[in-house]
C-alpha cells in the first residue's frame, strides 16, 4: 500500500513537474524505510528437509557450485564457496530437495582447542590426519562436487541489536552452513548452472588472475584493488576494514555506487573528449557500467547505482535541470517495486540518502553559489558574454581581467590567465567538495549511528582528501587490468599511478584513524533524537530552493540536528536501586553484565571464538558492544577477566577500546598472547589493572563483593586452565549471585568449604559435567541458574547430567542458546528473571 502511494506521488510529480511533490515521495520513502526497519524485518521463509538431523554427524552431499570458491584471509587457510544441493545422502535415505549451502573448506589441524574435548567428536577427526599436501579445490561456478560435511543451520545471537545473520544468508539463498575437510571434497565430471553465470565466472576469474599479477603490484595492494574494483574482499584483514570504517570512507573499500560513479564519469568524459555525440557517450557509459556490475557481482548496491546512472544519463538527454533528483527518486521507486524488502536494507537507505543529499540539497546550493562563478570564468576575453550574466558577475569578470593584466606584466599573458583562472577553479572545486561532503555527512549521521554506532566525525576531512585520490586509484587500476591483456609495460605505468594513489590514500586513512575523534562510538539514538534528525533532513530538502534566508535556515537546521544526532548521549537503560546480572548471548562462551544499585557497570568476560579456525569475527565488537550500546551504555566502570581461555578473553580488548573502563580485574593467569593483547589495550586506554584473589572483600556500587578463587598461592600451568577462574560472590541486601567462571571440581570443592549461599548461580563451564557438582549445589542452594552456551555446540553442553542435578534441586534454569540475553534483577529481598 505504501509503495503504491509513493509511486502515485512520483508519477504525479513527473506529470506536473513538481519538485516539491518529488521531494515528498522520495523523502517519505526513506523515512518509512528507516522507521519500519527498526520495527519489522521480514525474513524469507526458506525450508530445509526436516527429516535430516543436524546433530553433528557427517552428511554426504552432491551439488553444484553457485558462487566461486575464494581463499579467505586470516591466520588459518580456508576456502569458502556456495553450492546448491542435488542429493543429500543420510544413511540409506536420499533427499533431492535443493538446498543452498555455504561451505567452508579447511585443512585438518592436529592441535586441539582449549576446553573440554567433545564427546564422540567426529567433527573433523576420524582417527587419521589429513594429508598435509592436500590443497584447496579452488572451485568455480558450475563445478559439480561431492563432499562429506558437517551441517548446521545459521543462527543469530539472540540479543537485542544483534546482527541478523540468518536473514543476511537467506537473502543470498543460503539456508545451511557446512564445514568440510579439503580431502573430503571430490570434483565430479560434468557442469551445471546457467551459461550467463559461467561467462561471468570465467571473466571474473580472468580479471582476478590479471589483478594478482606480481608484475603490476604487491599481493597486499592486489587484495585492496580486488575489493575496490571487483568486490572480492576475501583477502582483506579486519584491521584494514575498520580503518576505512573509522574514517567514514568504507564506501571506497567495497564496490558501491561511488565506484560506479567515478568509473562512469571517466568513461563519459573520455568519450566526449574523443568528440563522441552525447547520446553515444551516454550509451557507451551505460553499457560499460552494466558490464562492470555484471562482473562485480550484481549486488544490490551496485545494481541500484547502475539503474540510477542509466536513468540520469537518459533523462539528461531530455531535461537536464532536474535530472539528478528525478533519477534518484524514480530509481528508488523502481527498486522498491522490484524488491519491496529493500525498504529494510541499510545499504539501500544509506545509498539513497547520500544521493538525495547530493542531488536534493548540495546541487541546488551549488547552483546558487559556485556554479554561477564557474560559468563566469568561461570565455573571459568575451565582453559579449558579460551581457548574458548579471551585473555582479560581469563586474567579477572585469576585475579578473584587470588583475590578470597586471600579473601578465611579470609572467606573460598566458601564464597569468592560467594562474588566476586555475587558482579560482581549484578553489571552487575544493569549496564544492566541502559543501557536498559536509552535507552528505550530516544527512548520514543518523543511519550511521543507528546501524554502525559511529558518528564518522572525521568523515568530512577524510572524504575531502580521499575522494580525489579515489578517482585516480580506481580508474588507474581498471586501466592497468585492461592494458595487462594487451601490453604489460604500458599496464605497469597505469599500475604505478594507481598504486601511488592507493598508498597515499592508505597513509591518510591510517593517520586519521588514529585520531581520537575517529574512535567516537555512540549508543543507539532515542526516538526523539531520530525524529529531530529526520526533521532536519526534511527541512533542508524543503527549504534549499527557497529564498536565501529560508535556504540558510534549512541548512542550519540540518547541521544542528546532525550535531545532536552525533553527540547526544541518552541515559542508560538500567533499573536504579537493583542489582542487575545479565548473561549476554555470545555462543559457546561467557559474557556477563553487572549493573549495581548505584548505577555502576561491570562486564565479566567478552566471549570469543574457540577451535582452530577463528576467522575475522570479533565477539567484543560484533556481539557484546552492540548489546551494550543498545542499553545506552557508553562507559564501563570495570571489566573482569575470569580466565584466559579464548571464549572468555577473545572479545575483551575491543570492549576495553570501545567503553574505556576505569579498572581491569584479573586473577592469576599464565602469560598468553591473548592476555598480552588485553594488557596492551588496557595500557593504551589508561585503565588501572587490579589483581584479585580468594579472600579479597570490598564494596562496589552499593554491593559487597567477596572473591572466592583463585587461591592466593595458585600456581598456573603453561596454558590457561578452567580452574584459573576468578570467581566471586556479589551481595545486595539479602540477595546474592555467584559468578563462577569456568571453575571445575577442584576449585568448586575448595570454595564449597565456606559459606556461599547464593540465589543466582552462573553455571560454571557452560554446563560441562566437569563442573556444577552436587557439592557446589549443596553449598549454594541456588533458586535460579543461567547457562551461557552455544546452540548445537560440539561439546554437548549443557550436559544432561548437569541439567538433571539442577532439576533435582528445583533450580529454575535459563539458557542463552535458546533465549539470548537474560536479565536477573536482585532488589535485596527477591530475584526476578526477565527476557
Amino acid at each position: 500500500m505504501a509503495s503504491a502511494l509513493l509511486i502515485v506521488c512520483a508519477l504525479a510529480a513527473v506529470a506536473v513537474s513538481s519538485v516539491r511533490l518529488g521531494y515528498l515521495s522520495v523523502v517519505s520513502a526513506l523515512i518509512c524505510a528507516g522507521a519500519c526497519s527498526r520495527v519489522w524485518m521480514p525474513v524469507p521463509q526458506l525450508g530445509f528437509p526436516p527429516d535430516i538431523s543436524l546433530s553433528g554427524a557427517q552428511i554426504e552431499i552432491i551439488g553444484h557450485v553457485t558462487n566461486d570458491g575464494a581463499l579467505l584471509a586470516g591466520s588459518e587457510p580456508r576456502e569458502r564457496f556456495d553450492l546448491e544441493t542435488e542429493i543429500i545422502q543420510v544413511g540409506e535415505t536420499k533427499f533431492t530437495q535443493p538446498v543452498g549451502v555455504r561451505a567452508t573448506v579447511f585443512v585438518k589441524q592436529s592441535s586441539k582447542s582449549a576446553g573440554e574435548n567433545p564427546p564422540n567428536n567426529d567433527d573433523d577427526d576420524d582417527g587419521d590426519d589429513a594429508d598435509a599436501g592436500i590443497g584447496f579445490p579452488q572451485l568455480a561456478y558450475g563445478d559439480r562436487v561431492k563432499l562429506t560435511a558437517k551441517l548446521r543451520l545459521p543462527r543469530n545471537f539472540r540479543n537485542p541489536e544483534a546482527f541478523d545473520y540468518e536473514g543476511y544468508l537467506h537473502a543470498l539463498g543460503i539456508t545451511t552452513l557446512a564445514s568440510v575437510r579439503a580431502d573430503r571434497v571430490e570434483v565430479l565430471p560434468g557442469n551445471s548452472g546457467t551459461l550467463l553465470g559461467s561467462w561471468r565466472s570465467r571473466i571474473r576469474r580472468s580479471i582476478l588472475q590479471h589483478l594478482h599479477n606480481p608484475n603490476l603490484w604487491s599481493e597486499n595492494d592486489a587484495a585492496l584493488f580486488a575489493a575496490m574494483v571487483v568486490g572480492d574482499d576475501s583477502l582483506l584483514l579486519r584491521h584494514v576494514r575498520e580503518e576505512f570504517q573509522q574514517t567514514g570512507v568504507y564506501h571506497l573499500l567495497v564496490v558501491s555506487g561511488m565506484n560506479v560513479g567515478l568509473l562512469a564519469f571517466a568513461v563519459f568524459w573520455l568519450a566526449r573528449r574523443l568528440r563522441a555525440p552525447q547520446w553515444a557517450a551516454s550509451a557507451v557509459t551505460i553499457a560499460l557500467s552494466v558490464f562492470y556490475a555484471f562482473v562485480a557481482g550484481m549486488g544490490a548496491p551496485i545494481m541500484r547505482a547502475v539503474l540510477m546512472l542509466s536513468l540520469f544519463l537518459i533523462a539528461r538527454l531530455f531535461y537536464r535541470d532536474r535530472a539528478a533528483l528525478n533519477a534518484t527518486g524514480f530509481a528508488a521507486l523502481v527498486v522498491l517495486v522490484i524488491s519491496p524488502t529493500a525498504w529494510f536494507d541499510p545499504a539501500f537507505q544509506l545509498t539513497f540518502l547520500a544521493l538525495l543529499a547530493i542531488s536534493g540539497v548540495s546541487l541546488p546550493i551549488l547552483e546558487r553559489t559556485s556554479a554561477r562563478y564557474r560559468r563566469a570564468l568561461l570565455h573571459l576575453d568575451s565582453t559579449n558574454y558579460d551581457l548574458s550574466l548579471d551585473s555582479r558577475l560581469a563586474q567579477f569578470r572585469l576585475d579578473l581581467r584587470l588583475i590578470s593584466g597586471r600579473v601578465a606584466r611579470f609572467v606573460g599573458k598566458l601564464p597569468a590567465r592560467l594562474l588566476i583562472i586555475g587558482s579560482l577553479r581549484s578553489a571552487l572545486v575544493v569549496g564544492e567538495l566541502l559543501v557536498v561532503s559536509s552535507i552528505t555527512q550530516a544527512v548520514l549521521v543518523l543511519p550511521m549511528r543507528m546501524y554502525f554506532h559511529r558518528a564518522a566525525i572525521v568523515g568530512l576531512p577524510a572524504n575531502l582528501v580521499v575522494l580525489p585520490l579515489a578517482g585516480v586509484l580506481l580508474n588507474g587500476a581498471v586501466a592497468a587490468i585492461a592494458l595487462s591483456y594487451v601490453w604489460l609495460p604500458l599496464a605497469r605505468v597505469a599500475a604505478w599511478l594507481a598504486t601511488t594513489a592507493l598508498h597515499w590514500t592508505l597513509f591518510l586513512i591510517t593517520s586519521m584513524s588514529r585520531w581520537n575523534l575517529s574512535q567516537w562510538r555512540t549508543p543507539d539514538a532515542t526516538i526523539t533524537v531520530s525524529i529531530l534528525a529526520g526533521l532536519g533532513i526534511v527541512a533542508a530538502f524543503a527549504a534549499v530552493r527557497g529564498r536565501r534566508l529560508v535556504a540558510l535556515a534549512g541548512v542550519a537546521a540540518l547541521f544542528l540536528s546532525a550535531a545532536v544526532a552525533a553527540l547526544y548521549r541518552p541515559a542508560a537503560r538500567i533499573e536504579p536501586g537493583k542489582l542487575e546480572v545479565t548473561a549476554i548471548g555470545v555462543g559457546q562462551g561467557d559474557s556477563v553484565l553487572l549493573v549495581s544499585p548505584e548505577g555502576k557497570t561491570m562486564l565479566i568476560d567478552g566471549g570469543g571464538a574457540i577451535g582452530p579456525f577463528r576467522g575475522e569475527f570479533d565477539y567484543g565488537e560484533d556481539v557484546v558492544s552492540p548489546y551494550l550500546w543498545w542499553r545506552g551504555i557508553d562507559r564501563l566502570d570495570a571489566v573482569v577477566l575470569t580466565h584466559a581461555h579464548d571464549d572468555h578473553i577473545g572479545g575483551l580488548p575491543r570492549v576495553v577500546e570501545n567503553f574505556h573502563p576505569r579498572e581491569l580485574w584479573l586473577g592469576i593467569n599464565p602469560e598468553t598472547a591473548a592476555l598480552r593483547r588485553l594488557r596492551r589495550a588496557a595500557f593504551a586506554g589508561h585503565v588501572k589493572v587490579q589483581q584479585h584473589v580468594a579472600g579479597d572483600s570490598f564494596d562496589w556500587g552499593g554491593t559487597r563483593i567477596r572473591v572466592l578463587s583463585p587461591p592466593g598461592n595458585w600456581q598456573t600451568q603453561a596454558k590457561p586452565k578452567n580452574d584459573d577462574s576468578l570467581a566471586f560472590l556479589i551481595t545486595y541486601g539479602h540477595t546474592r549471585a555467584l559468578l563462577a567462571g569456568d571453575m571445575e571440581r577442584r576449585i568448586e570443592s575448595f570454595i564449597s568449604a565456606g559459606w556461599i549461599d547464593a540465589d543466582l548461580l552462573k553455571v560454571p563451564h557452560h554446563g560441562s559435567n566437569t563442573s556444577t557438582t552436587a557439592e557446589l549445589l549443596q553449598a549454594t542452594h541456588p533458586r535460579f541458574a543461567v547457562i551461557s552456551v552455544g546452540a548445537h555446540n560440539s561439546f554437548g553442553h549443557p550436559r544432561r547430567e548437569v541439567l538433571e542435578r539442577l532439576q533435582e534441586r528445583h533450580v529454575l534454569t535459563y539458557r542463552t542458546d535458546t533465549m539470548g540475553a537474560i536479565t536477573f534483577l536482585l532488589d535485596g529481598s527477591k530475584v526476578e528473571a526477565k527476557k
